[in-house]
């Protein structure tokens, strides 16, 4: 039997026996037990219940994030069906994340994301600066499926918010302190504070300093350190009974001495045998920045009427220098630098029509500048002399969208629901490249582009976009433990330029991609809410996918169509009033469909085609105080790394050494919390428990397979403080 199928059996046999040891257990001490507590999310832009939202949605609250060690963005791909992501090659600070195969691993100014991520409902338009540590948060909401009405562009595949804790009328303070192996070692601030009985502000502090964990060779020395430090200031004011504004401010710098990635290939040079160490020549860096400012008013007009506005504006800084190729003497050295500015404004009215009719429609408009320079240094041997290639961009986008949402009961317990958005979408690009080689493919402006354009190349640097993405679907409260739905939507993301290419020629447009989705699900509650069941399936129809690979030495650009179907499952049981049990289950199957490039693989990158969870929580009352005991196992089936077809594009690499291959990552932690108001928390846990090797992404070029490690075991002792 294979470990997936071993994986699948065991989940399904502890979903099982979970279920009716409940059962039993249920019928037996009903009076004593407490059922799970109700989740309130703004999937659908207002406040509803999770098993109440028409949308497949994994929900993470506080507790579970500080219980499941999730500490940064990253970290989310390991506790959300059908969710992938990982480092950006060899960024620690840009996290890329594919839900239900659809994604994308580019950073550069001009191409856009496939996966919304929203800090306060503040939408992240950059990938580049957005692995953010996750202190002081209240939950996460991981939507999957296309978002297209009520989120809009880039979010094809789904979107992320991170909802931060609000500030209140409580004053409280939080400290806490952790070291752990890799002479790692953290600490948290947080501070909520009444000013008055209409103004109160919330701020949070954290610091994060430690080693590396990989060795490089030829420098001799450990890299890939951690230096981190970033904080939060919110402020709330109650205006008036009815109107309330929040502001924050957050900043964040992250600083590396680089990532680096251990060629596998062996073709080249021996492989070392270990994704921890690596051979590089380049002393790799890494720098970034972010920082934002958003202001929220909110109106309640009446019982039926609500109007918010969202004013934000934020700024990214990313430096960075990686050696792509994992040689003594680099074949690919890659020197980025980019700042991205953006400001969005979002209106938005939630309202009552009458009994049977509900509201959500708004406004939204975006303006961005990105500036990056990229110098791209590359060798076709360590022998040769490097060929350099300097590019300076210039992209801006400006943006706006008018969008609706109506709900209508057609019986008490039915509803239909019909949506829509209009995007209109403009984009600008300038570019100069200069070259260390002659002539014009490698020299040129945003002007020689043109000429090229005219006779006949397809490139424009002006580009607008209008885009109606729909939505239809059914709710059916079928009973008070019951909720099933089915929809049809669509969802796009923006179109832009090949900018990776080197020479005048490869420079072209690609237009917007567009996902098609079916789905259909069900919110299951049981024995007095101490079981949440929720799933769901889908088909998606995916075209215009754009890829960018390097086929034996030159740049090309590939678009396919694809198709997508598959299934999700959670499944969370509060087995005791102090053990809670969970499991969770993604299928996924996503190949190309119709004619495809030879250079790309039959499968979607980073489309796992099964993945699962499944640990328990305890929080058992001892002495004088409380254990707390966590453990998780998380299990992936192999993915692609890379969309390239490795027998077209790279015959001198072995065929399968984009395949990240199976692995499963072990969790755990044991604490205890005591004093009069639980002030206190001693907490010893571990990632990767059993420092499973693995890798989850690449770069494949000619002879090489240079393979970035995931994270190795991670072990450190916690305490904290609040009063």
């Amino acid at each position: 039997m294979t470990n997936k199928h071993k994986f699948a059996t065991l989940s399904g046999f502890l979903s099982a026996s979970i279920l009716l040891a409940s059962t039993a257990q249920a019928q037996e001490q009903q009076p004593q037990e407490e059922g799970l507590g109700d989740i309130v999310v703004t999937a659908q832009r207002r406040s509803e219940s999770l098993q109440r939202t028409a949308v497949s949605v994994t929900a993470i609250d506080a507790a579970a994030l500080d219980r499941q060690q999730i500490t940064d963005t990253k970290q989310i791909v390991f506790n959300a069906p059908n969710l992938t992501g990982n480092n950006n090659v060899g960024q620690n600070t840009a996290t890329t994340f594919f839900i239900r195969g659809v994604g994308t691993t580019e950073n550069l100014a001009t191409a856009d994301t496939s996966v919304g991520l929203y800090v306060d409902d503040v939408y992240i338009s950059r990938q580049a600066v957005n692995n953010f540590s996750l202190f002081d948060v209240e939950r996460i909401e991981v939507l999957r499926g296309p978002q297209g009405t009520l989120y809009g562009r880039n979010t094809n595949g789904g979107a992320i918010k991170i909802v931060p804790k609000a500030p209140d009328a409580k004053t409280a303070f939080a400290l806490s302190g952790s070291y752990g192996n890799y002479d790692r070692w953290e600490g948290r601030l947080s501070a909520n504070v009444p000013l008055s009985d209409r103004i109160f502000v919330r701020a949070n502090l954290l610091i994060q300093q430690g080693d590396g964990y990989i060795y490089n060779r030829t420098l001799d020395k450990k890299v890939n350190d951690q230096d981190y430090a970033g904080g939060r200031i919110a402020v709330r004011a109650l205006l008036t009974d009815s109107l309330t504004f929040d502001y924050a401010f957050d900043y964040g710098r992250d600083k590396t001495n680089g990532g680096y990635a251990s060629d596998i290939a062996g073709s080249l040079r021996p492989s070392t045998g270990d994704l921890f160490t690596v051979v590089s020549g380049t002393d790799a860096s890494g720098y970034a920045r972010g920082m934002g400012h958003s202001g929220k008013l909110s109106w309640e007009v009446n019982d039926d009427l609500s109007v918010e506005s969202i004013t934000a504006w934020r700024s990214t800084k990313q430096n960075l220098l990686l050696d792509l190729s994992d040689q003594p003497i680099p074949l690919y050295v890659l020197d980025q630098k980019q700042l991205a500015k953006q400001f969005s404004e979002e209106i938005k009215v939630n309202a009552t029509l009458s009994d049977a009719l509900k509201l959500t429609a708004g406004f939204f408009y975006f303006d961005e500048n990105i500036d990056a320079d990229v110098t791209d240094t590359t060798r076709s041997a360590p022998t040769a002399a490097p060929s350099i290639f300097r590019k300076v961009f210039e992209v801006d986008v400006k943006s706006w969208a008018a969008f609706g949402q109506l709900e209508y009961a057609v019986l008490d317990n039915v509803k239909l629901v019909a949506a829509g958005r209009y995007t209109h979408e403009k984009r600008e690009l300038t570019v100069v490249q200069t070259s260390n080689l002659a002539g014009p493919l490698f020299n040129f402006t945003t002007a020689d582009l043109l000429t090229r354009a005219a006779a006949g190349q397809d490139f424009d640097n002006k580009r607008t976009f209008n885009k109606f993405t729909p939505k239809i679907g059914i709710d059916w409260t079928v009973n008070d433990d019951l909720f099933a739905y089915a929809s049809w939507t669509k969802g796009f993301r923006s179109g832009g330029w090949t900018g990776r290419a080197l020479r005048a020629d490869q420079y072209i447009n690609f237009d917007p991609e567009e996902v098609e989705s079916w789905e259909a699900g069900t919110k299951v509650s049981l024995f007095d809410r101490k079981v949440r069941w929720n799933s769901s399936v889908f088909y998606m129809n995916y075209t215009n996918l754009f890829n960018t690979l390097t086929v034996n030495g030159a740049f090309t650009a590939q678009l396919a169509d694809a198709r997508i179907y598959g299934l999700e499952s959670e499944l969370t049981i509060r087995a005791a009033p102090w053990l809670d049990l969970f499991t969770n289950v993604g299928l996924l199957n996503a190949r190309y469909k119709g004619a495809r490039p030879a250079n790309l693989a039959d499968k979607l990158q980073r489309a796992p085609s099964f993945q699962g969870k499944a640990g328990f929580s305890v929080n058992k009352p001892l002495g004088a105080g409380t254990l707390l005991v966590n453990g998780d196992v998380f299990y992936t089936a192999h993915y692609l790394v890379t969309p390239a077809n490795l027998a077209f594009t790279a015959p001198l690499v072995p065929v399968n050494s984009n395949r990240s291959g199976d692995f499963a990552l072990v969790n755990g932690s044991i604490g205890y919390r005591w004093g009069a108001d639980d002030n206190y928390q001693l907490t010893l846990s571990c990632s990767n428990c059993f420092n499973r090797e693995y890798f989850d992404a690449q770069t494949v070029i000619g002879r090489y397979a240079a393979a970035y490690a995931g994270a190795p075991r991670f072990y450190r002792l916690t305490g904290s403080v609040k009063f």
